[in-house]
């Protein structure tokens, strides 16, 4: 049989065991150690929770002890150990197993195993006793030198040939239009729900600088221009009137310092974001609106601009999930609960370094830390994680409305590692308390120290410069230089630079050491403007030449330079923000570039190989204005998700009116093929202002101040048939329509001008509909609808299709159809969706009368010479002879007397 251990542990069990434990504790002594030592009886428990179960399914067993063992705890390490497992197949096969330690303090230990026999298996659970002298155990325990006395139990599982149900890991991923949250049986929908942490967290960026729209690897954005939703943020568009110097004249659109729409946050199926106060960008209230409906949740002056959303997967022994989430600013300075705006808790102290998300969602921090004194270098390589202010705050209880000013807290259990040795130091942490809108606020303070992990680094104490950690990598490696790049107006020209690389899984031999260097020349020909351009885990790490628009790409692993790329166009040299810098961001592998020449490029960053390029082709690569701008419109990476580039048209100052034909575009990262495109303008350099999670894309577009979130939306679907019976043989017409329900076709100009529904579209036509929908743009004269397919259910029960039809610019559809049979037709109108819109369906039905019964009329003979003048005479007179017997009769009676 094949077998694998299992650390599971069922909760329930867990918590009969821990009462089990209290109720032991109070039956044995408390006093110190004592003479005689004490035999503790155990009593042994066994039981195969999957019983019966089906052959090839895995079955799980739990072992435990009662009463538990003395002063064991989740800190410590005092525990039982040697539980002996025999296994007797139903062929009497044995097999053993040995738990040198038991892990779970409430003595449970799991195992699970895959039975390749059919009957029962014996199930034999063997404890050898235990000297509490014999393992680690408190000093002054009060069980030292007692023994836990041997104990056995036993249990049989029964294995049938036939599995067991066993629900689905998930069920599938959903053909309709869905809203969160999500249920909890559908956790492989994590793929298609995805949040926006903002350019606080790391791997989110925040300028239009080197790999500053970074790659956020979950992020699902959408494949649609379909409009769900518009939002005005502050006035917008056209002023009106005619005493301006420009013609209609727009209103200030914020760039480029005073942009309106700066760090979306996405969480949980909302955003986040902050207000314009007047001319200024910031400084309004922070909202929280529904990403799907754009329906506003909650509004706050009290709460300041936010810098990004906190997620941390919190496993520990009392607590299973993703804690609820927090809205920070800057640095972990004050918390937020999304749910409401309050202020949750404040911190200060926590360390600053090279950020990198962990794997439980925790932010990791990378520094170098300097612990000598008196002017002598005593270099650490220092790791802060905020799971450890985490915990903290959680084993404090949570957060409640706290009535006295100042609370001291000791808080003791600090991890920190000094030469790789597990130390632990005690720190106090002053807590303010400041009750806010119901809520409470916690002041920590010196995190830095109490949540780091230090690991000496004496090659770091013979530098005489001050290295910097320019990117990292969580369990691998951290990139860092030495020195200073070439810079425009440097004293003494350029000198050479270094890069070297530090190990930082702590598994290896060569944990905190250098694991290469690379001494770098300048550039020749007179370059003075480098910078860094990014990493990708994939083993390689770029930097940019600004005056000359290229790439220079490295091995992570060897530091060795590998390829030097050819120029891109010339005025690819404006479009960044940070000095020196050449706009571009890293992912899958490859470098993405695009600024103001207005092509996008991709590079494999193995071989320099440009690999395909958008914006310099034909239609659907081109990025050209004309006059307009003139030449191509400058061109920016504002996201990258779901296999999709998202970039948007943008200015560091764009001059009003703003010039026409400006897109927001989403083009296929794999072979830069574009999938959408739609009418937007969107001042920036402040920061993103563009955000996808869950399947939608939000931004703000310049052309009218709102925010837009497109994505995939829901649809609905008539049928109507007549209500009168058809005559057999009679053609029926079948009618409806096809209408787009999404939130944004419920604002006053759009429920105005489609009283009736805004029509459904198809993908190729979505662009210039959404323009006519929602942004004032004449009616589409190349309007294509969706396809309807006609089925019917018949009176002798066949399901079968009738026709598809195709619906136009009103959203309607019909189809004529001559039914074959008499009765009752169940008709089914399907609309199977597009990547616009969700898919619906719906039914009616008719009747068909029967045929009329025909009837059969006399057939007519030809009438002969005796038909025609012998058989009327002979009727004649029989008819005469009648007449005369009468007159005859009648005088006869006259003569009686």
């Amino acid at each position: 049989m094949h077998m694998t251990k299992n650390k599971i542990v069922s909760i329930a069990i867990a918590i009969l065991l821990t009462i089990s434990m209290s109720a032991s504790m109070i039956l044995l002594p408390t006093a110190s150690a004592h003479t005689p030592a004490w035999g503790i009886p155990t009593f042994a428990h066994i039981q195969a929770v999957t019983n019966p179960v089906g052959i090839g399914q895995k079955a799980s067993i739990y072992l435990f002890l009662t009463p538990t063992y003395a002063d064991e705890a989740i800190t410590n390490g005092y525990r039982f150990h040697n539980y002996g497992l025999t296994i007797t197949a139903p062929n009497g096969q044995v097999s053993t197993v040995n738990f040198s330690t038991v892990i779970d303090t409430t003595s449970n230990q799991g195992y699970s195993f895959v039975p390749d026999q059919v009957g029962t298996y014996q199930l034999l659970f063997q404890f050898p006793g235990q000297n509490v002298n014999d393992y680690d155990h408190l000093n002054n325990s009060a069980y030292t030198g007692d023994t836990y006395l041997p104990s056995s139990a036993n249990c049989t599982l029964t294995v049938q040939q036939d599995p067991i149900y066993a629900f689905p890991d998930s069920y599938p991923l959903p053909t309709q239009y869905w809203t969160r949250p999500i249920y909890g049986e559908n956790p492989y929908w994590f793929v298609i729900a995805s949040n926006w942490l903002g350019t606080g967290a790391p791997g989110y960026g925040g300028s239009n600088g080197p790999n500053a729209r970074q790659f956020a690897a979950d992020a699902v954005g959408s494949l649609t221009a379909h409009i769900m939703w518009t939002k005005p943020i502050q006035s917008g568009g056209v002023v009106g009137g005619n005493n301006f110097v420009i013609p209609g004249d727009t209103w200030f659109e914020g760039t480029a310092y005073s942009q309106r729409f700066i760090n979306p946050i996405i969480v949980g199926g909302r955003i986040f974001y902050q207000s314009p106060n007047s001319v200024t960008g910031t400084g309004g209230p922070e909202n929280c609106v529904d990403l799907r409906t754009g329906q506003l949740i909650w509004s706050r002056t009290d709460v300041p601009a936010l810098s990004f959303a906190y997620i941390h997967d919190l496993q520990t022994p009392d607590f299973h999930g993703v804690y609820p989430a927090l809205l920070f600013t800057s640095n972990f300075a004050r918390a937020f609960d999304p749910e409401n705006g309050n202020n949750v808790f404040n911190v200060t102290g926590a360390d600053s370094g090279t950020q990198v998300i962990g794997p439980n969602g925790e932010i990791i921090k990378y520094s170098f830390f300097n612990n000598g004194t008196g002017g002598t270098s005593d270099y650490y390589l220092r790791e802060w994680n905020s799971s450890l202010m985490w915990n903290v705050w959680v084993s404090m209880g949570g957060i409640t409305l706290l009535t006295t000013s100042t609370t001291t807290w000791a808080w003791s259990n600090t991890t920190t590692y000094v030469n790789n040795v597990l130390t632990n130091t005690g720190q106090n942490v002053t807590t303010t308390s400041v009750a806010a809108n119901g809520g409470a606020s916690r002041l920590y303070e010196n995190l830095s120290q109490s949540a780091a992990q230090n690991q000496t680094i004496p090659w770091r104490n013979t530098m005489t410069t001050t290295p910097s950690i320019i990117r990292a990598f969580y369990n691998d490696v951290l990139l860092c230089m030495n020195g200073s790049y070439p810079a425009l107006g440097t004293v003494g020209g350029s000198k050479p630079y270094t890069y070297f690389a530090v190990d930082i899984n702590r598994t290896h031999t060569t944990f905190g050491q250098v694991l290469w260097w690379n001494n770098v020349n300048p550039p020749a020909n007179n370059i003075t403007t480098v910078s860094f351009a990014g990493a990708d885990e994939s083993g390689y790490f770029c930097e940019s030449y600004r005056q000359t628009s290229q790439f220079v790409c490295y091995s992570l692993k060897t530091g060795a330079q590998l390829w030097v790329g050819d120029p891109q166009p010339a005025l690819d040299y404006y479009g960044s923000n940070g000095p020196g810098t050449l706009a571009d961001v890293i992912a899958y592998g490859h470098i993405y570039s695009s600024a103001y020449a207005g092509t996008l490029f991709c590079y494999d960053m193995a071989t320099g190989k440009v690999l395909w390029t958008y914006g310099n082709g034909g239609a659907g690569n081109s990025t050209n204005s004309g006059f307009v701008v003139p030449g191509p419109y400058p061109t920016f990476i504002n996201a990258i998700g779901n296999g999709i580039i998202y970039l948007i048209t943008s200015e560091h100052t764009f001059e009003t009116p703003v010039y026409k034909g400006a897109l927001q575009r989403a083009v296929n990262a794999t072979d830069g093929t574009e999938i959408y495109t739609i009418s937007c303008a969107q001042g920036e350099f402040s920061g993103p202002g563009l955000a996808i999670a869950d399947g939608f894309t939000v931004f703000l577009n310049s052309y009218d101040q709102q925010i837009y979130s497109l994505g995939q939306g829901p649809s609905k679907t008539t049928v109507t048939a007549p209500n009168a019976a058809l005559s057999f043989g009679q053609s029926v017409v079948i009618r409806g329509t096809v209408t787009d329900i999404s939130a944004g076709t419920q604002l006053d100009q759009q429920a105005a001008d489609f009283p009736n529904g805004v029509p459904v579209c198809s993908d190729a036509s979505m662009r210039e509909w959404m323009g006519y929908v929602y942004q004032q743009k004449p009616l589409p004269t190349n309007f294509t609808g969706v396809p309807v397919t006609i089925d019917v259910l018949d009176s002798n029960g066949n399901y079968r299709n009738i026709g598809t039809a195709t619906t136009d610019a009103t959203g309607s559809y019909s189809l004529t159809w001559t039914p074959d049979i008499p009765g009752t037709y169940t008709v089914v109108a399907n609309f199977a969706g597009t990547k616009g819109y969700w898919p619906s369906s719906t039914e009616t039905s008719f009747a068909v009368d029967n045929a009329p019964i025909a009837t059969t009329a006399p057939t007519a003979v030809p009438l002969t010479a005796a038909d025609m003048y012998f058989v009327p005479a002979i009727a004649g007179l029989f008819v005469l002879i009648i007449i005369v017997a009468i007159v005859l009769a009648l005088l006869m009676l006259r003569k009686r007397p």
